[in-house]
């Protein structure tokens, strides 16, 4: 039979990148002009729009005008678009941001006229193992993507890819780029193409992509085919180009009965294309901002929404979808990843900025509307404790509190007295400012006492304490000194002869040097990683820390503080000199519940070119790596079996230890699971001694720094340079000078559980707000100083909107939808489970329960029994969404 090369002319436009997105728009308005043109004039019969759709609401928003005429197109099938919002990252986006963006896309899509219904990811760093299940929630049965995937683990570019749920996509993979169709414009070699395309196809149905970066349309498509072919027939070869789109091409494909076979898992091999497997650490302050403002929206703000809407305080999509719409336009894969020029990184931290401010208001202001329409008190202010998790949570809290005296009491509302410890006090002012402070007001003065405190708090509610002043004879008791070592009922930590060693006191083990920092130097680029040549990798000491401790009722802290003599570039370290200062201060946390054990790092950069690692040092010994993925984990090798040929192989990157990670990287053997939790940190490795020998040494990027878009020849990817391949581009803000702050977590228990891994990092990583009735402090928050009116119905003492009782299960977000609420919940585990338990509804009545997709459509109804919902069986990693109407 003779073999169809189906011609698809489309383009692949970066969002932002070496230029920004305004400069790209100006590119992309003329663009669509042409584009447009040429399908009304028949140049083109259809053109797909690189699956995204944040470039066409710009472009409408520019050009208005030309709304109608897009649309038609749209609708006719001509004008392909969707079904994303941007073109995500996968493997350092959460999982409930790449449902979002899908979100977005596809009803943006529909809107316009038609969404493309294919996973279509050209240029992204890899493949998540959970997007068939992904895809096909929103449905989407078929993708297309090009990097990530070696001969070695499928050798066809045609087969089914599944999930552990059962979910599954028909794939193709485009192994010779989007851009490979370009010969057919400039080149007249028909049969050299040909047997490119062609090469690894079960079908005779083969994709030949016709498009590129930012690249025009090509008006004369029609012609070069024609030309192709005769050349073809002339030379007696079985096969002819013809002008289609990736709908006809999957269509082919259903129609036939290939012999595929299922492959299962993610791609992040380098072995056809660049995977850039150690991207996830650069500008890692990127990094750090967007996991903080994913957590803040999914786990703090939407449920705290859906919460309001009880006390009658309306919901807010379009605000919600407008913090999406800027956040998503930073997980583009080049965006996400940070290589990027200057000028564009800092449009990046623009957006997140506006995300933070944004967000940071709207979670205030409902936490302060709710408060204040709580009842005064008699005796004593109030303190509302709020838990956005739908679980309850007593765990140590920080917490600032205004108070005209500095002595003062906690209790419950029946009397009871609450314990708290003191971490800091000041005194400030409150009266008119003058220029000379000695002229304040005497009485104008109050106290802002930090404390630390443990109390129990409703799953998504909040609860009431109440601070009482007292005389200053009651001095409040602060925090005692216990040397060189701090400890709880877990762990003991001990800082001897410059190093930090930790007691596991359940098991009785003893980890010397449990933490370290390993600094090492890196000639690579924003893309990738790669040691120099003459490098000095330098394990940094605590040795001439100055160490102080503090120990209360709730919370042990133990603080380093000190210098590191850092080489100040690559050629100070080739030649051995430790030349620049970089301050630093380490504190490890303990603290009296169940959370874990906290590092917190800050350093003052100073250094050029180098990279930092928080090593962890456990008698672990381990086969194997386990991080999260969107919504499960990978098992991943200690050492890849083609990083000892890979260079003969001819793979374009090297196959390193290198992965990424979302929230946690956990290493376990038959007797200790250690699991560490991040709050940002995207990169880690496992230090290994041979290919053969287990390891417990966990490696974490805290941050590295380099000053190059782009760099050719690089120890771990040889050839040409990454991004602009023609020209040097520096980006001195990608060094990194100045201070990174970086959060840590520890968790050791005896087996490894991913739903308990996951509970516990959102519990420590989601914070808990609070409001105290005060006047004294006006600036607790941005808004505060301004007047707000209570509601008309008093808000309880405290409240739950509604509890989830399933351990074996995580919630990943709660929105509130169409006067409903939807609560979206995973198994995290590689096993199916039965009976996993409900979901409570408190003090009112469920009208409807139903199970959606992921894209909030009802799929079925649900049976409800009084308030309480049996959410019934999970399959291994399946997410599964539950839209509640209330009476």
């Amino acid at each position: 039979m003779k073999k169809q090369l189906h011609v698809i002319s489309h383009t692949h436009w970066d969002f932002e990148w070496y230029f920004s997105a305004h400069e790209s728009l100006i590119q992309l308005i003329y663009h669509l002009e042409e584009v447009m043109d040429a399908l009304e004039k028949g140049e083109v019969d259809n053109y797909y729009l690189d699956g995204q759709l944040s470039i066409v609401e710009d472009y409408l928003s520019a050009c208005p005008q030309h709304k109608e005429r897009f649309c038609h197109l749209v609708e006719s099938g001509k004008l392909k678009i969707g079904p994303w919002y941007s073109q995500t990252d996968q493997l350092i986006i959460s999982g409930e941001s790449i449902i979002r963006n899908l979100q977005l896309g596809i009803r943006l899509g529909e809107s316009l006229g038609s969404c493309e219904m294919l996973g279509y990811v050209p240029d992204s760093f890899g493949q998540s193992m959970d997007m068939p299940k992904i895809y096909n929630g929103v449905g989407i049965d078929k993708t297309v993507f090009w990097r990530g995937l070696s001969t070695d683990v499928y050798p066809h570019r045609e087969g089914q890819w599944q999930s552990e749920d059962g979910s599954h996509v028909l794939f193709y993979n485009i192994k010779d780029g989007y851009y490979v169709g370009g010969q057919l414009i400039y080149s007249d070699n028909a049969i050299s193409l040909t047997n490119q395309v062609e090469k690894d196809c079960l079908s005779h149905h083969v994709a030949l992509p016709l498009g590129g970066d930012q690249r025009f349309v090509d008006r004369n498509v029609k012609e070069r085919i024609a030309l192709f072919n005769q050349k073809l027939a002339d030379a007696n070869i079985d096969s002819q180009l013809i002008e289609s789109s990736y709908d006809a091409l999957f269509a082919s494909l259903a129609e036939q009965d290939l012999p595929m076979d299922t492959l299962s898992g993610e791609m992040i091999d380098g072995q056809v294309s660049k995977i850039h497997r150690s991207i996830y650490s650069s500008r890692a302050d990127h990094k750090r901002l967007n996991d903080m403002l994913e957590r803040r929206i999914t786990l703090e703000l939407e449920p705290l929404m859906a919460l309001a809407t009880r006390y009658g305080i309306g919901y807010q999509p379009e605000l919600i979808n407008n913090l999406w719409r800027t956040m998503t336009r930073n997980h583009a894969h080049d965006s996400a990843g940070g290589c990027n020029t200057d000028k564009t990184n800092k449009i990046i931290v623009e957006r997140f900025e506006q995300v933070d401010q944004t967000s940071s208001a709207a979670r205030d202001y409902l936490v302060r509307k709710l408060a204040d329409s709580q009842p005064e008190l008699d005796n004593g202010t109030r303190l509302t404790l709020f838990n956005t998790l739908p679980v309850s949570r007593e765990q140590v809290q920080d917490i600032t509190l205004s108070t005209k005296s500095p002595q003062f009491t906690l209790s419950t509302l029946a009397g009871e007295n609450v314990a708290f410890d003191v971490t800091a006090q000041t005194q400030h002012y409150n009266g008119s400012i003058q220029r000379n402070p000695e002229d304040n007001d005497p009485n104008g003065y109050y106290y802002q006492t930090d404390i630390a405190v443990q109390y129990a708090l409703p799953a998504l509610g909040f609860t009431s304490l109440v601070i009482q002043e007292v005389a200053e004879k009651d001095a409040l008791v602060l925090p005692t000194v216990l040397g060189k070592h701090i400890e709880n009922d877990r762990y003991r930590i001990d800082y001897q002869n410059g190093e930090l060693n930790l007691t596991d006191k359940q098991t009785g083990q003893h980890w010397p040097q449990a933490f370290t920092l390993r600094d090492g130097g890196d000639d690579g680029d924003t893309y990738d990683y790669s040691p120099p040549e003459n490098d000095w990798v330098i394990t940094l000491s605590f040795s001439h820390a100055e160490c102080t401790t503090q120990s209360g009722q709730c919370k042990q802290q133990m603080t380093l503080k000190g210098t590191w003599l850092l080489p100040e570039n690559l050629e100070a370290r080739a030649q051995g000199f430790r030349d620049t200062v970089c301050e630093y201060t380490v504190n490890v946390t303990l603290t009296n519940d169940e959370q874990p054990l906290q590092i917190d790092v800050t350093i003052d950069n100073q250094a050029d070119d180098h990279r930092l690692q928080l090593v962890i040092n456990s008698p672990i010994k381990a086969k194997e790596s386990i991080a999260d993925t969107p919504f499960g984990f990978a098992r991943r090798p200690l050492f890849q079996a083609q990083l000892a040929d890979w260079r003969e192989r001819g793979w374009k990157e090297e196959p390193c230890g290198i992965y990424p990670m979302i929230n946690y990287a956990n290493l376990h053997d038959e007797q200790t699971s250690l699991t560490v939790f991040a709050q940002g940190i995207k990169e880690y490795e496992v230090l290994i001694e041979s290919a053969e020998q287990p390891s417990g040494t966990l490696a974490l990027t805290l941050f590295r720094g380099v000053g190059w878009l782009g760099k050719p020849d690089l120890l771990r990817r040889p050839g040409i340079a990454s991004g602009q391949q023609f020209k040097y581009i520096p980006t001195p803000d990608s060094q990194m000078k100045g201070h990174q702050h970086i959060t840590l977590g520890l968790h050791i228990e005896p087996s490894f559980s991913p739903a308990t891994a996951v509970q516990q990092w959102q519990t420590w990583s989601v914070n808990t707000p609070y409001y105290q009735s005060q006047t004294l402090n006006q600036f607790t928050n941005t808004l505060k100083y301004f007047v707000m009116h209570p509601l008309d119905t008093a808000v309880k003492d405290d409240d739950s909107l509604f509890a989830l009782d399933a351990p074996q299960l995580v919630c990943s977000s709660v929105q509130f939808d169409n006067n409903a609420i939807c609560v979206r919940l995973f198994n995290p585990s590689e096993y199916s489970i039965e009976n996993t338990g409900t979901l409570t509804v408190e003090h009112a009545t469920i009208k409807h329960a139903a199970e959606t997709n992921l894209l909030l459509d009802t799929l079925n109804t649900l049976v409800v029994d009084g308030n309480v919902i049996q959410l019934g069986d999970f399959s291994a990693k399946q997410i599964r969404t539950i839209k509640i109407t209330l009476d």
